[in-house]
């Protein structure tokens, strides 16, 4: 019998399965566990899900030894350079969202390189006005992305994140246009998109997203960090 928790994953599993109907795109859904216990994550785990976004480096790292090596781990969170290092010791921690700055970008090829490993990252972008959002601006992001290009041989750049306030579609609109902007200047891929939260997510997934990230829709209102 599923636990509420699995059957709210199941519930929004269901919806972006229909929402995902009209943009013939594979959508991933990274539950976000921040404040979130090892045993609801193992909750969710076993109604079978497998990538988790974690915002705070000394939570996650607690929590990753203790839940099975098949999650996906992904840092959404803002990162300092100075935990890279320690974030880095997470064997399955296989993206990192919120890359918004050169020399956050350097420090995260220089431990790749150190430890033989490779990483895939989202370039964050600042498209809000509010304080509290953070997010390299427009042309640090070209920098960010022109280094990754022509220099880095760890880091593999899959696409774009942003977070907006709830409800601005504008804000997707604006990160699909850059998107296909830096794929034509840089020639790249198609680039990945990451945006859309609880509130929001359905919205973002018709405006083009890839990744969805979904916490309190999940696993209840989050815990006020301490």
């Amino acid at each position: 019998m599923q636990t509420l928790l699995q059957q709210n994953l199941q519930k929004v599993l269901q919806t972006i399965v229909k929402a995902s109907e009209t943009t013939n795109k594979q959508i991933t859904l990274v539950a976000v566990s921040k404040t979130k216990t090892v045993e609801l994550i193992k909750e969710a785990y076993e109604g079978g899900q497998r990538h988790f976004g974690e915002n705070y480096v000394n939570e996650v790292i607690e929590k990753a030894p203790l839940l099975p090596n098949d999650i996906s781990w992904h840092f959404i969170g803002h990162l300092q350079t100075n935990k890279v290092s320690t974030l880095m010791k997470i064997q399955n921690l296989e993206f990192i969202q919120s890359v918004d700055s050169l020399k956050l970008a350097q420090k995260i090829e220089k431990h790749c390189e150190k430890l033989g490993r490779n990483i895939n990252i989202f370039v964050q972008i600042k498209l809000s006005e509010e304080e509290s959002k953070t997010g390299a601006e427009i042309d640090e992001a070209k920098l960010i992305i022109q280094e990754i290009i022509t220099k880095f041989k760890y880091i593999k750049l899959i696409g774009l994140m942003t977070i907006g306030p709830i409800g601005n579609t504008q804000i997707f609109v604006q990160l699909l246009d850059l998107a296909k902007q830096f794929e034509k200047e840089f020639n790249l891929e198609p680039l990945k998109l990451s945006m859309g939260m609880s509130g929001d997510y359905l919205e973002a997934i018709k405006y083009g997203a890839d990744y969805v990230r979904v916490g309190s829709a999940i696993f209840g209102e989050r815990n006020v960090k301490q």
